[in-house]
């Protein structure tokens, strides 16, 4: 109907000129969108609309920017972009600090982390994280990671029991390849990540999107448990969106 047409062109054009937005902000910093395929980009964006739009973006000692929040919210659908939920219920507060903080009774600078009060993330170490793709330092994926348990407990996870059991999966073999062996040649862990599951399931998941080989010739029983719980891929240049195979 023309009026209903005229009554919502000016939304679409703002939907539209938002797009055309987040694509140039991602084409600048985000390495993992650019390597998606035409149709996987249109719906990494779609993904990135729907998360910015559920969440309350704080930020501290520094300026509200949109170019950062989508890269934020980015780091969460990177993460979550082969299953079919992806927007993170249980938070709705994220935190973004210009530079590494001190927490609690701690005095030592934090990169980020989670509670249950929000997503916490330095701004200056999640930009670094995507300057080199392949070090394996990645705070927002490593943050999202950290979310991604909470997700599991008290969000939009908590009763899909093909991803708990797919997670119990992984938790055995950070387990039994990495927490309880001796010796680690590769030292692809920091001490931090060796000391218990949480923060090595964290540093897996940077190790998985940027150092997918290592990981995989270091510890092949750990990556293909992420490769099946993420449904993806790096190495074999799987990154696209959810399908039937997650049901399989």
């Amino acid at each position: 109907m023309p009026f209903l047409d005229s009554l919502f062109a000016p939304f679409r054009k703002k939907r539209e000129l938002l797009i055309q937005s987040y694509a140039k902000t991602l084409d600048s910093y985000f390495p993992y969108y650019k390597r998606l395929q035409p149709e996987g980009r249109k719906v990494f964006i779609e993904r990135i609309l729907h998360f910015r739009k559920s969440k309350s973006f704080h930020f501290l000692e520094m300026e509200k920017s949109a170019d950062i929040e989508v890269l934020v919210s980015a780091a969460a659908v990177q993460l979550t972009f082969g299953l079919p939920e992806y927007n993170y219920g249980f938070f709705e507060d994220i935190y973004i600090i210009k530079g590494a903080y001190t927490y609690g009774a701690s005095t030592t600078p934090w990169a980020g982390h989670v509670n249950h009060q929000g997503i916490h993330v330095a701004w200056d170490h999640v930009l670094k994280g995507y300057v080199l793709e392949t070090d394996g330092y990645n705070v927002g994926l490593h943050e999202m990671a950290h979310a991604f348990e909470y997700e599991l407990v008290f969000g939009d996870y908590a009763f899909d029991h093909i991803l708990k059991s797919r997670f119990y999966a992984v938790s055995i073999a950070i387990r039994d390849h990495v927490i309880d062996q001796p010796w680690h040649l590769a030292e692809l862990y920091s001490p931090q990540g060796l000391s218990n599951n949480h923060e090595c399931w964290a540093e897996s998941v940077e190790l998985f999107f940027e150092k997918p080989a290592k990981l995989k010739e270091y510890y092949p029983g750990l990556f293909s448990t992420i490769a099946e719980l993420l449904q993806q891929d790096p190495l074999q240049g799987k990154m696209e969106e959810a399908t039937a195979s997650y049901l399989s």
